[in-house]
């Protein structure tokens, strides 16, 4: 058989975890992936549960339509960008608890891929653990991160709210300070 008329091998959710590995200087906590979801090649290096003609919210401009269209259940992990400074990983979630829109930049001409690198990995690492509080102690939360946009607004059951502009989580500073009295006793 001629090899050339083979089609084209899409990616594979392992070459994700793979080339997170290799570009992030860690692996990807597996918890933060859906168990009960097929994830499908989205382009590039990115993948998601949307399929055909469902939209894929990359840009800026589709933060608002994600977080109020986009159908529960949607998640969207990966690489994707376009141009010269507009690379980056994505990590975007909508759960009956919260809607998350990660956009962090990653690779970009003038960006400094290592200091990247390690905000990503910090970020996903403190995720894995953050995530099983929130949507235990949380009836609703919104995070959004997009590069170097940032806000987050948690409402938990007893009616408080912790909110802010600035990212959720920084690496070398931590969790925001905001979020005190959801972590407290913890």
């Amino acid at each position: 058989m001629d090899p050339a008329a083979d089609p084209p091998m899409e990616p594979t959710l392992d070459s994700l975890l793979t080339f997170y590995a290799e570009r992030i200087g860690g692996p990807f906590p597996l918890s933060l992936l859906p168990p009960d979801r097929p994830l499908h090649w989205q382009g590039q290096t990115l993948f998601g549960t949307a399929r055909g003609t469902e939209p894929l919210y990359l840009l800026q401009s589709t933060i608002d339509a994600f977080l109020s269209a986009a159908p529960l259940g949607t998640f969207c992990v990966g690489f994707w960008g376009h141009g010269l400074n507009s690379h980056a990983f994505y990590y975007q979630r909508r759960e009956p608890w919260g809607s998350l829109f990660l956009r962090l930049a990653c690779g970009g001409f003038d960006d400094d891929n290592e200091r990247d690198a390690r905000r990503i990995r910090g970020t996903m690492e403190w995720l894995a653990g953050f995530l099983p509080i929130v949507s235990e102690r949380a009836r609703h939360c919104i995070v959004v991160d997009s590069m170097g946009d940032a806000l987050f607004r948690i409402c938990l059951h007893s009616g408080q709210v912790i909110e802010g502009d600035g990212p959720l989580f920084e690496p070398e500073s931590g969790p925001a300070e905001a979020l005190r009295p959801l972590l407290e006793g913890l």
